[in-house]
């Protein structure tokens, strides 16, 4: 009886561990390809004072092509997994390409976006050299 029913939990496990999941939609093609004649946001590198760790850290800051420091905008914080560091999006994910174009397209309005070294201790690599 106890392999039946280990057997059954592991049949409805796997199941529902299969249909519990999104589909993961790709993006439209050619959408992180840089365009010629599309104004482009400004990444810049800023410093920040983490009372976490207490250190300093770095983070990338993305501006859109309007920017205006007179303006408020919403903020998009893009986290990196471990082993990362604030330059981890721009390693072939290219958030300033993908967000250019959907300016350019008008599918999105103006936001900052924040790419921050979120690591949890203070030595801001993940492997000391």
């Amino acid at each position: 009886m106890k392999p039946l029913l280990f057997a059954l939990a592991m049949t409805f496990l796997a199941v529902s561990t299969v249909y519990s999941q999104e589909i993961v939609k790709p993006g439209s093609p050619g959408s992180d390809v840089p365009r010629e004649g599309i104004a482009h946001g400004q990444i810049d590198t800023i410093t920040y004072k983490s009372k976490t760790v207490d250190t300093i850290r770095r983070a990338l800051v993305y501006t859109p092509p309007c920017y205006s420091k007179r303006n408020k905008y919403p903020e998009l914080y893009l986290l990196h997994g471990i082993g990362g560091d604030e330059k981890e999006w721009l390693n072939g994910g290219n958030p300033h390409v993908i967000l250019d174009n959907l300016y350019a397209q008008g599918k999105i309005a103006p936001m900052i976006v924040v790419m921050p070294n979120g690591r949890a201790m203070s030595h801001p690599l993940a492997l000391p050299k």
